[in-house]
Formats: C-alpha cells, sequence, structure tokens
C-alpha cells in the first residue's frame, strides 16, 4: 500500500490567526499585566512605561535581520511577522499589543530556562545535577541503511505496585518486528521558501534527527534575545549533513539548548551536536562508521572544557566535593557513554540486529543501556528506560516500542514499524 501524499502550503497568517482565537483583548492584557509584575521583569520591563515598552517591541519588531550574516532569516522573518499579524487579527487587538504578548512570553521562556541552571537559592541540601533521564542515541551505517536510534529513559510515571517483583533481564533481546505499517494519508507541510522539513524520517533532501539527549549546565551563559525570531528550523534548508552543520554553527544563538543531538542523511554523513546556550561542539562520524552521544556527557574537547569548569564551578558555590551525588552523576554518564561505544565497536555487522543489540544491553548498573529500575542502581538513579525509536534514513522507516509500566520494558515489546513514502529524487 502507497500512502496518499497531501502536500499544503504553510499559512503563518492563518496559524496566527488560529492562536488569537483562543485569546480575547482582556486575557491578553491580564496576561501582560501578569508577567510584568512578577520576579522576573518587575525591576527591568515592568518599570518601564507601556508607552516606552511598546516603542522598544515595535523597534524590534521592524529591525530586519542582517541578511548578509543571516541569509536564512531574511526568508523566515516574514513569516514571523506574518503570524504576529494573525494574532492581533484572530485576537482582536492591536499588532503593538499582539507584539507585546508575544514578547513578553518569549523572554518569560528564555528567563525561566536561564534562571533554572543560575538559581543556587532554588538547591535544597540534597539536589543534584539533573539525574530524572539518562537517554542515549547511536548512529551506525550498514547493510541495512543509514540507522539512528533514541532510547529515552527518566523516572517511572506510575509508581510501582506492591506485587511487583523484580527480575534480572537477560543480557539482551532478539529482534522482533512487527508487520510494517503503511500511514493511509501523510500531510506535508511546505514553507513558501525551503522544501518539506518532515518526510516521514528526514526532510525533502535526505536530512533528518536520529535523537536527543539533554545535558544540563550549571551556571551556563545568558540566552541571547532574538526575537520576533525564535528557534531556526535548520531543515527548512539542510541540503545534507556539512550544510546543517554550518547552519548550525551559524544560528548556534538562536537555537540554544543543553543538549547532545545525532543527525544523520541518507549519504551516510553523521554528527553529533553538542549544544549549550551559547556554545556548539561537532563531533563527525568516524570512519568505523558509529557515532554515539548519551545524557550528561560531552565528549568533544571545547564541549567538554565546558561542563567540567562549570561542574566545578557548581561544587565551589555550592561547597559540595567530587565525591557528591552531582559527581556520581557525571562519572555514571561517562560510563554509559564508554559503555555505548564498546557495543557500538562490537563485530555485529552494523545493521538492525547490531542496533537492537546496543539498545537491549543489560549490563550492571551504571553501565546499562536498557534500565529497569533493578535494585543495584544507585539512590540517585532509579531510572527507567520509557521508551525506544529507531530510523531508517535509507529506506524512510520509523520503529518505536514503549513501555508498558511495570508490565513489560520496550526490550520485551516487538517494534512497530512505519514505512514512509519514498523521498524525492
Amino acid at each position: 500500500m502507497t500512502a496518499r501524499l497531501t502536500i499544503i502550503p504553510e499559512n503563518p497568517f492563518e496559524e496566527g490567526i488560529a492562536k488569537g482565537k483562543t485569546l480575547s483583548p482582556q486575557k491578553i492584557e491580564e496576561e501582560i499585566r501578569t508577567v510584568l509584575i512578577g520576579p522576573l521583569f518587575r525591576a527591568t520591563l515592568g518599570a518601564m512605561s507601556r508607552q516606552a515598552l511598546v516603542a522598544f517591541v515595535q523597534a524590534k519588531l521592524e529591525t530586519p535581520p542582517d541578511a548578509n550574516r543571516f541569509p536564512e532569516l531574511a526568508e523566515l522573518y516574514p513569516d514571523r511577522l506574518d503570524f504576529l499579524r494573525g494574532l492581533a487579527q484572530g485576537a482582536a487587538v492591536s499588532l503593538p499589543t499582539a507584539a507585546l504578548w508575544d514578547y513578553l512570553y518569549y523572554r518569560l521562556n528564555i528567563e525561566k530556562q536561564f534562571q533554572a541552571y543560575n538559581d543556587l537559592s532554588s538547591l535544597g541540601p540534597n539536589s543534584a545535577s539533573p539525574s530524572d533521564c539518562h537517554c542515549s542515541g547511536v548512529l551506525l551505517v550498514g547493510p541495512d541503511g543509514v540507522l539512528g536510534s533514541h532510547s529515552m529513559e527518566s523516572l517511572p510515571p506510575v509508581r510501582k505496585p506492591r506485587s511487583y517483583r523484580w527480575k534480572a533481564p537477560p543480557p539482551f533481546e532478539p529482534l522482533r518486528l512487527l508487520k510494517p505499517y503503511t500511514p493511509k494519508t501523510l500531510t506535508l507541510k511546505k514553507p513558501r521558501t525551503g522544501y518539506i522539513e518532515a518526510w516521514g524520517t528526514v526532510n525533502e533532501k535526505g536530512v533528518g534527527a536520529c535523537c536527543g539527549t539533554s545535558c544540563g549546565v550549571w551556571f551556563d551563559e545568558p540566552i541571547e534575545d532574538t526575537w520576533p525570531l525564535h528557534h531556526v528550523p535548520l531543515l527548512r534548508w539542510a541540503t545534507n549533513v556539512p550544510h546543517l552543520v554550518t547552519l548550525y554553527q551559524r544560528y548556534t544563538l538562536h537555537n540554544w539548548g543543553r543538549n547532545s543531538q545525532i543527525w544523520a542523511d541518507i549519504h551516510g554523513n553523521g554528527v553529533v551536536i553538542e549544544k549549550s546556550f551559547r556554545r556548539i561542539g561537532v563531533r563527525w562520524l568516524a570512519p568505523s562508521s558509529v557515532l554515539w552521544c548519551t545524557e550528561g556527557h560531552w565528549e568533544s574537547p571545547e564541549m567538554n572544557a565546558y561542563l567540567r569548569q562549570k561542574r566545578l564551578e557548581f561544587l565551589l558555590k555550592t561547597g559540595r566535593h567530587l565525591g557528591s551525588g552531582d559527581m556520581q552523576y557525571a562519572t555514571d554518564c561517562a560510563v554509559r557513554f564508554t559503555r555505548l561505544g564498546e557495543l557500538c565497536h562490537e563485530p555485529l555487522g552494523k545493521g538492525l540486529k547490531h542496533m537492537n543489540r546496543i539498545l537491549t544491553d543489560h549490563a550492571t548498573f551504571p553501565r546499562a543501556i536498557c534500565r529497569h529500575g533493578g535494585p543495584d542502581t544507585a539512590p540517585y538513579d532509579q531510572t527507567v528506560t520509557q521508551l525506544v525509536a529507531m530510523k531508517n534514513l535509507t529506506k524512510n522507516i520509523a520503529y518505536s516500542r514503549g513501555w508498558i509500566p511495570w508490565r513489560r520494558f520496550p526490550c520485551q515489546v516487538p517494534w512497530t514499524v512505519t514505512q514512509y513514502p519514498p523521498i524525492p529524487g
């Protein structure tokens, strides 16, 4: 069966109208006042007169980006203006008011992100670096194509039942695939400029993201205010992985984050992007055709040094030591990263079975890739694998399987297989 494709043009103006209709003039004014008198902006934006604040936001709105430094923004900027015009119309307010509301929520978001990693007063005596997740990603280029995966671990959202009895899992589970499923219809949005960003597992040029794992950085640097632009959708333009890396380095301050991401293309190029709020590190696919990353660990020299510097600064300011729970978690991440490298280099062919072997690895804590929250885990990490996703970029196939709380772990569930239409050309 072949999916029926429906390609529709993106319409930021209509999207803005739809968003605006969920609001009202009274709600917008109320939310503007609430943000301005809140603790984050009371002494800065909240201290400005309404006239001065509107003029400040209007000047930002009417300042086009530097198309020489940021050529893609010359295409993205009009879309954002159209969205804000639609927002104003849908909410029945003036454009300056709609722009002010949008700007304040944008600033509120980035300030909260920054404060979360810079406010020592929020830390309790036993708080640690973010350790409620332990995600990992792997890229293999082999006989089955370009394979990328993402294993997502976190603290269980469902309390363990009293009747639950933990059983040590086998070293790894066999590869079990359900019959491929092809969507009957596939609706794709095409920007006015650029090309379709999500043609199944990749964009229209065969470039896709395989995974993203977070990496909390205490005392990370401030986030750049790039409003009216938000994050730049790199897959709107990326033609291959080298091009994507060029775009990411150009828009490092626009696309802030705290993570490691694996990107690949159907030509067999792959890269890990290691990202803080203002910095970026790049690790290219090795000649061995394998690449991997894990939560809480950066491997590129510049990002590894930055993360260590910030962790030591955190310990100094909190009066902690290298044996504290924070550093145990950091060591756990490094150990898991090493275990992933060991598994990637096993002589198993770099195909689907090899990837399945990696994702169902049940080594003892803290090396295990597939985690079941067993009794051998440390008090600071009781994570359980919640969801595992895999992509075959070459064949445009997606695989997934999830945790059935306290009944079956992902490794005990067959892969659900989704076959997307071939990529054009």
